[in-house]
């Protein structure tokens, strides 16, 4: 009976490994075919891809998703405007990369590190609190009059990827325009990507 038992769990297991396979398998193809169709002349291979209704952050290599982060985005909600408070969306890239090396939980300010570290929440939800800790990766559109130049200026904005010291906002918009991340996963992502990565950021 318990060598039965011990097949069938076998086995079991062995289907959800597949099935959750498959399953980013035909997420992957579907967001590669969506890009692709809305932005014909972009060259897709390693990219970030953001769905702000999900409040998830896929990083695609070689257009398979290789890694899937919770985040949070605004709570306000989708826009491009400056002063909107909003998550920008459209096509992207990484701009700069800032904290290499830096300890979890350091604080930084208008990107400048204050070697100070702050203490990491993962219980309460702090609305008004904004501190960018750990890492940051500042964007900037790539698309003209959408999220480039004038009122639409990402990088301006100063729209970044950036761990928190609120982690337990992540997976839900609370943030006041930027994709905050959980801070071990911000140094993973950090690590795992170079600039100039396109990012695509939709509201999906």
């Amino acid at each position: 009976m318990k060598i039965y038992l011990i097949i069938i769990f076998f086995f079991i297991s062995l289907f959800s490994y597949y099935s959750q396979n498959n399953k980013e398998e035909i997420i992957s193809e579907l967001i590669v075919d969506y890009i692709s169709s809305k932005y014909s002349k972009e060259k897709l291979d390693n990219f970030i891809y953001i769905g702000l209704k999900r409040q998830r952050l896929y990083l695609f290599e070689a257009n398979i998703i290789s890694k899937i982060y919770k985040v949070s985005t605004s709570s306000k909600g989708a826009g491009n405007e400056i002063s909107s408070y909003k998550t920008p969306l459209g096509l992207h890239c990484i701009y700069e990369k800032i904290g290499d090396n830096a300890p979890i939980g350091t604080l930084f300010i208008n990107k400048k590190n204050t070697n100070k570290i702050v203490k990491i929440d993962s219980l309460t939800i702090h609305q008004n609190k904004d501190e960018i800790t750990t890492r940051l990766m500042s964007l900037m559109g790539k698309e003209l009059n959408i999220n480039k130049g004038g009122s639409v200026d990402t990088f301006k904005r100063g729209i970044y990827i950036h761990g928190t010291s609120n982690e337990k906002t992540i997976g839900k918009p609370s943030s006041h325009g930027c994709i905050r991340m959980k801070n071990n996963d911000i140094v993973e992502l950090f690590n795992s990507v170079d600039k100039q990565i396109p990012v695509f950021l939709f509201n999906n």
